[in-house]
């Protein structure tokens, strides 16, 4: 039995669909940072995780053409409503940021957009399950997944500057942004390969297929109408990554590199599924 390290927030529901309904996989559901971390330390053998943790754990093999991406195409904007930077200042003025703990990919992107984008020299310090207190020691606050959601729709930041991390990567880089992609052993892929990757596309097939049926499941959970949901899963978060995806990727990573985020600006090895 594979054992997966599954993200526990709404944006990666899609991707799971099925799977704890195959005696082949035992799921465990936990943060990001924390799906990472059971990878890096064989307690799992493949999950969902941030897209920067693949440049920074070897022996990890990430899955292509899937994942938890912004939107692409002509006229779309970007926007993904559950990474969030929080300021009490503009950003340019902003000297130290609060990281959400949850966070490792979003945690970099807001450090490179602070830097590159703002021209803030801003120095980053953990963050707080609560982003309000978060504020009370920084000038600016990472808040991502399910909060951010909630924060996005419902309001509660009044006063304050709220930026929504991905559509400014699209409006500074042009690109789409990869948050997470499936990243598997290497010593587990192997023995797998000629069935796991073509499984998780399969799930992810059944669960954007059943995405109303999520969003019926979710909504209580969140305590956000169920249309709202909806809309997120629909035009908010990407599944298929396209070739700009790639292309956001790999930039967001040179950046990263340059600024001592990751050892080395080299996209990670991708696997296809095989096809019958």
């Amino acid at each position: 039995m594979l054992r997966i390290a599954a993200i526990e927030f709404l944006n990666a529901a899609p991707l799971m669909a099925g799977l704890d309904g195959d005696q082949r996989f035992a799921l465990s559901h936990t943060l990001p940072s924390a799906c990472a971390d059971a990878l890096r330390e064989a307690e799992a053998d493949l999950g969902v995780i941030p897209a920067i943790e693949l440049a920074r754990t070897p022996g990890l093999i990430g899955l292509g053409g899937i994942g938890v991406a912004s939107r692409d195409g002509e006229g779309v904007q970007g926007e993904v409503r559950s990474i969030l930077l929080i300021c009490r200042r503009p950003p340019a003025q902003a000297r130290t940021v609060a990281l959400d703990r949850a966070s490792r990919t979003s945690a970099a992107l807001a450090q490179i957009l602070l830097k590159h984008r703002f021209g803030a020299g801003c120095t980053a310090v953990p963050g707080d399950a609560d982003w309000r207190k978060g504020l009370e020691r920084a000038d600016a606050a990472l808040l991502i997944g399910d909060p951010a959601l909630q924060l996005s729709v419902r309001g509660g930041a009044t006063g304050l500057h709220v930026y929504d991390l991905a559509r400014e990567w699209r409006e500074w880089t042009g690109l789409p942004f990869v948050f997470a992609l499936w990243g598997v052993r290497e010593a587990v892929l192997q023995p797998h390969q000629d069935w796991l990757p073509q499984r998780l596309r399969q799930a992810l097939s059944e669960g954007w297929e059943g995405r109303r049926e999520l969003a019926r499941q979710w909504a209580p959970r969140l305590d956000l109408p169920e249309e709202e949901v909806l809309r997120y899963l629909e035009e908010n978060v990407a599944y298929h990554l396209t070739p700009a995806h790639t292309a956001g990727l790999r930039r967001y990573l040179e950046l990263a590199a340059d600024d001592g985020l990751v050892p080395s600006p080299a996209l990670p090895p991708l696997v296809e599924p095989v096809t019958a």
